[in-house]
């Protein structure tokens, strides 16, 4: 019997609704204009046919122009950074270049990873990443977007291609990549993507299928659901010149798509079609054809499932729909049942998962075989939704809680193979401790302790952006399971402290303080410690360096060894900061003396603290001894951000005390902070060559560097450093013979610091220059008196400011 008009049979295993009037209307889209971005919203009832379809629209495509699908159902895909790597993938082994993207993501995938070196980018693109490849080919060791800010710079010179150049030159934020926060830098890795994909989209336009958008669903108990669809929107409404496919149970109505979304409804097969099908695949009584057409509705899920059902006792000739699923799973072996119950419990699984619940795979084919089994990638699958509803439905949630525990170990043991281990990203986008964490909370096996344990090696292997599929795993069970119910209490606390050091990571203070609103942490306990740490890390962003003191402190002498090295290198910076030199002495050598064998690099930063404190003490003797020894330290551990630290301090010393050389230092260190991207050491390196031309006499040089330094610091949020260059810039204001404007800067950085609570010896002199300048100002005078109370030098007060007077007068106009 031929197959006829609407049905096919795919891959020769089961009948493949075609539904020739989608298809057509799918042609026709691919015939319109793709100068303006357009969405195709496909949506319908659950088991109707979307993802079936959407494929079967790809296979389309795929003979037309290029595509990619993003599946939603992969637990990975839900982070943008993870999402564009996979459609990168896809669409690179079709011939797009990606220069730019892989550039900006190489970038940001070192800045989340900053103690791991990338040999090749063929290691997160495979074998297409090649205007990346031939940058860290060069890279010798150093960090990624070191050698991708040399690589940039070379190719001004010729290096790597003509091409490469035109890149940066038509778009400066690749140049630039160093001085960005991570937040900033991952827009820029989204809009890398759009225009690479919309350069290689002129002359072939491309198609992107999104499936399973309702995953993106997150249920919050009685108080309904919430879309995270906030980076997906945004990825969508930058894409250009090709076409968006959105597969989602309901309509969407985004506002942003207005006159550009279109919509496409997959409704239910007509009875003909169904009783079609159903004689395809080998139903030939036509009662029963009737009996299932009437059950199933017209969706093919029901339909295919009934194929897959023994045929019952002839004398059947009412069922529901519901009851489809329930006869099916009546006549299924109860050792298949058994097992798909148990794989139904996992995101994905494989034949090696399989294993933990049989002793044999005998059975593998066979379960492969059946219609709600999908193929999601390679050897991985899923079972549809549907079907995973009705086998929980038998299936007490107390039963399930083994099943939960094998899974979690499959998945930790998994995390350990040596497939997995060393890997930037895995075939299925699937960390393997998220899934650990996620059957462990069900398992009734995951302490807090464990779950931040588990985020914490996710984000050692994968990077941050790894954690935050955790922290919407904990909250999601945590929205669903009822108080009480058995799990760690502290779960919550996990997440927010995940979170809130995410935020810490990428700079953001005020969401940071956020994610800690209402905790109350007891900071002598492992978990209350990182919290209280993550707070003390916010205050500091956020300039309230009074408030971060005074966790530092607690944490410092507490108990918990995890982060007390930490908080105590930290207390002695703010110490310092904060005008009492002999405190910060007092502090760096304990803080040493407990440093262990291993922990060379916090030796070094604690010398160089000390050479900090030195230099704002105005001892320079004894600032460059030490800025030596820190030097032989950083060395001696191999540290490259060390060394390059040194480099500007090393500039900033030379600025008040050679200033002929410090600009020359200052070259240096801005090349090589540039190629690191410390956007902060840039402002303070682009600092001590203004105050070096401001004192060489070099006034429109000193301009041009300090107007840079204010762009740079205030784009980093480095309030400190911004008030520092504020309060240099005042002498450059003099040597103009412009007074108004210096004594502004002057009020200026006075407040910013005092406010900041930091740098009280700058307030100090920031009055003392109105004095020599015969224009003494009472604002500047009262921060002065609350200043100087503050203020404990190493030696005389008295001897402290001669050396100030000192130093004003080598900043001053000549006269």
């Amino acid at each position: 019997m031929p197959v006829p008009r609407g049905v096919r049979i795919a891959g020769g295993r089961r009948p493949f609704v075609n539904r020739t009037d989608l298809l057509d209307r799918f042609r026709r889209e691919l015939m319109r204009s793709s100068e303006e971005p357009r969405l195709l919203n496909v949506h319908g009832l659950p088991g109707v046919g979307k993802s079936r379809l959407l494929k079967e629209w790809k296979r389309e495509a795929d003979a037309r122009g290029r595509t990619a699908l993003l599946d939603l159902r992969l637990p990975g895909s839900h982070q943008v950074e993870s999402a564009l790597a996979q459609l990168r993938a896809e669409f690179g082994s079709q011939g797009v270049k990606f220069d730019r993207f892989d550039i900006a993501y190489t970038a940001f995938w070192q800045k989340i990873h900053p103690h791991q070196v990338l040999r090749r980018s063929g290691d997160l693109f495979g074998p297409h990443g090649d205007a990346a490849t031939r940058i860290l080919e060069g890279a010798s060791g150093a960090s990624v977007i070191g050698a991708i800010a040399a690589g940039i710079r070379l190719s001004f010179q010729g290096f790597a291609a003509i091409k490469k150049n035109k890149l940066v030159k038509a778009d400066p934020d690749l140049g630039s990549l160093e001085d960005m926060l991570t937040a900033d830098l991952l827009d820029t890795v989204t809009r890398m993507f759009v225009q690479d994909l919309a350069d290689a989209s002129t002359a072939e336009p491309y198609v992107l299928f999104v499936d399973s958008y309702d995953v993106l669903s997150v249920v919050h108990g009685e108080a309904g659901s919430t879309f995270q669809d906030a980076w997906l929107r945004d990825l969508l409404e930058q894409l250009r010149r090709g076409l968006v496919v959105l597969a989602g149970r309901e309509p969407v109505r985004w506002q942003e798509w207005a006159g550009q979304m279109d919509y496409c409804v997959v409704h239910p097969l007509e009875s003909r079609y169904c009783e079609e099908l159903l004689s395809n695949a080998g139903v030939q009584d036509t009662v029963r054809q009737a009996i299932i057409t009437r059950a199933s509705r017209g969706i093919p899920f029901y339909l295919e499932l009934a194929v897959d059902t023994p045929e019952r006792a002839a004398g059947e000739r009412e069922v529901a729909q519901d009851r489809i699923k329930d006869r099916f799973l009546d006549h299924v072996p109860v050792d298949q049942r058994r097992i798909l119950q148990h794989l139904g419990l996992a995101r994905l699984f494989n034949r090696s998962m399989f294993m933990r619940f049989v002793k044999d795979d005998t059975l593998w084919d066979e379960l492969t075989e059946y219609s709600f089994v999908q193929c999601i990638s390679g050897d991985w699958y899923q079972l549809h939704q549907l079907m995973v509803d009705a086998l929980q439905a038998q299936w007490k949630l107390e039963r399930q809680r083994p099943a939960h525990e094998v899974l979690q170990r499959f998945w930790e043991d998994y995390a350990e193979s040596p497939d997995i281990r060393h890997r930037a990203d895995t075939v299925i986008g699937v960390a393997p401790l998220q899934e650990a964490v996620y059957h462990g909370l069900r398992a009734g096996q995951m302490s807090a302790a464990m779950a931040l344990s588990h985020a914490d090696r996710t984000k050692a292997a994968f990077g941050s952006q790894s954690v935050n599929g955790i922290i919407t795993d904990i909250r999601a069970y945590l929205d669903q399971v009822a108080i009480g119910s058995g799990h760690d209490p502290e779960l919550e606390s996990v997440a927010r402290c995940l979170a809130a050091e995410d935020h810490v990571l990428r700079g953001r203070g005020r969401e940071a303080q956020r994610e800690l609103v209402g905790q109350n942490p007891d900071l002598t306990a492992p978990l209350g410690a990182r919290l209280g740490l993550a707070a003390a890390h916010a205050h500091r962003l956020m300039g309230e360096s009074l408030a971060a003191r005074d966790t530092f402190e607690q944490l410092w002498t507490g108990p918990e060894e995890a982060v007390r090295g930490l908080a105590g290198f930290a207390l002695a910076d703010i110490t310092m900061c904060a005008g009492d030199f002999p405190g910060a002495f007092a502090l760096a050598g304990e803080v040493s003396e407990r440093s262990g064998p291993g922990e060379g690099v916090r030796r070094a930063e604690l010398k160089r603290l000390m050479h900090l404190a030195h230099r704002f003490l105005l001892d320079f003797p004894s600032a460059w001894a030490l800025l030596d020894e820190a030097k032989a330290l950083f060395l001696e551990s191999g540290s490259i951000h060390g060394l390059a630290d040194i480099q500007t301090n090393r500039a900033e010393l030379l600025a008040l005390t050679d200033p002929a050389a410090a600009v020359a230092a200052a070259d240096a260190a801005l090349e090589t902070q540039r190629r690191l991207g410390a956007g902060h050491e840039v402002g303070k390196a682009l600092t001590a060559r203004a105050i070096a031309e401001t004192r060489l006499g070099h006034l429109r040089e000193a301009a041009e560097s300090f107007t840079a330094a204010a762009q740079t610091l205030e784009t980093v949020g480095y309030r400190s450093g911004r008030a520092r260059a504020e309060l240099f810039h005042a002498f450059l204001h003099l040597r103009t013979g412009d007074q108004d404007r210096a004594v502004r800067s002057l009020r200026q950085a006075a407040e910013k610091l005092e406010t900041a609570g930091v740098y009280p010896f700058l307030s100090v002199i920031a009055h003392k220059v109105t004095e020599r300048i015969g224009r003494p100002d009472e604002f500047l005078a009262a921060i002065r008196l609350r200043a100087r109370r503050l203020v404990v030098p190493l030696d005389s007060v008295e001897r402290y400011e001669r050396r100030m007077d000192e130093l004003i007068d080598s900043l001053l106009p000549p006269e």
